[in-house]
């Protein structure tokens, strides 16, 4: 999710856990600790921006790593505030452990991948139930973990501000849930009554909502892609063709450098093997579909949040990410409103 949902899933999490003992001090910490395994965004400084890509949720999100050093950040609070606080070094361990936790196991319901279970397993794990913007999962932690900061810590209505709050968006997070599995049965009648053959498909909600969801059907050597809106009259989806085009990535494979071949493997893997390829000047694109063609909303560069741009250097293969240029105009908005709410 979007870093202001993490800091504010974080803050009220801490609020229920220690804002009692603490006062305003718990919402602020559990903000920091919901931040926290999104600084893996340093990476960006020392390597290229395709390894940061691929890197980002991985190690920093892993359930066990962020359990060992919880009571690290735990001590170091302790010490800051043992001569003024009642909270204890255990106290301040249940925090963050509470504030970590929550962050990569939402960050799962998303699309990009989260690999929670690290080092035991490279597995990305992405349940894809919800947008990594979603107002209606993140307006009622905002308003909880704003609120308390004017409530007096022993006042009993704070605590349960902050309970509400997190019942409120858990209770979306599971609609969610109910929303893809509505979803996927729709698709797989319309794979079926349109004779699409395939190996695999891969569901998640667009922009800003849980009502529009993109489908990405792989089938031998294409995609088809499209979309369904839990709001449209009928339900047939039309689908668009997309070729892979896999054949384009061979003569890179080859002719690329032990290193460059290594990080361009590890790149497909990324997609989960859903992306396609198209020829540019003596270069090709690589596009990551998982996130869905997005033509005719928002322009992006090459229609694709998500695409990379694979040439021949003389130093051998370059991988470049190509830059996503969002361009918001009244049309777009107004056609993924109405596309939304039904066709």
């Amino acid at each position: 999710m979007d870093s202001l949902t993490q800091a504010v899933l974080g803050a009220t999490v801490g609020e229920v856990v220690l804002g009692k003992k603490v006062g305003n001090k718990a919402p602020f910490w559990g903000a920091v600790a919901g931040t926290i395994p999104d600084l893996d965004v340093v990476l960006n400084f020392f390597v290229g921006e395709v390894q940061s890509t691929i890197w980002h949720r991985t190690f920093s999100h892993s359930l066990l790593v962020l359990t060992l050093v919880t009571p690290v950040f735990g001590y170091l609070v302790f010490l800051l505030y043992r001569r003024s606080s009642v909270a204890s070094f255990g106290d301040w361990s249940n925090l963050f452990f509470w504030g970590l936790i929550t962050h990569p196991l939402l960050d799962s319901f998303t699309n990009y991948g989260t690999m929670i279970f690290y080092p035991l397993s490279d597995v990305r794990v992405a349940w894809r139930t919800i947008f990594i913007v979603d107002p209606l999962y993140t307006l009622p932690l905002l308003f909880a973990s704003i609120a308390v900061l004017f409530m007096a810590k022993t006042s009993l209505i704070r605590k349960r501000t902050a309970v509400l709050a997190l019942s409120i968006s858990t209770f979306y997070l599971f609609l969610t849930i109910i929303n893809k599995i509505n979803v996927n049965h729709i698709v797989e009648e319309n794979l079926k009554s349109q004779s699409i053959s395939h190996q695999k498909y891969m569901t998640s909600p667009t922009f800003f909502n849980n009502l529009l969801w993109s489908v990405v059907v792989k089938a031998d050597g294409q995609y088809y892609v499209g979309y369904y809106s839990l709001l449209d009259d009928d339900k047939q989806i039309d689908f668009s063709e997309i070729p892979q085009q896999k054949a384009l990535l061979l003569p890179y494979l080859q002719g690329a450098d032990a290193e460059s071949r290594a990080l361009l493997l590890e790149l497909i893997e990324f997609t989960e093997y859903f992306y396609a390829l198209e020829p540019g000047e003596n270069s090709i694109y690589l596009y990551d579909l998982r996130f869905g063609k997005i033509s005719g909303w928002f322009k992006y560069t090459r229609d694709f949040i998500f695409s990379f741009h694979i040439q021949d250097k003389n130093s051998g293969i370059e991988i470049n990410r190509t830059p996503s240029e969002l361009e918001l105009k009244d049309e777009s908005v107004n056609r993924l409103l109405e596309r939304t709410l039904g066709k």
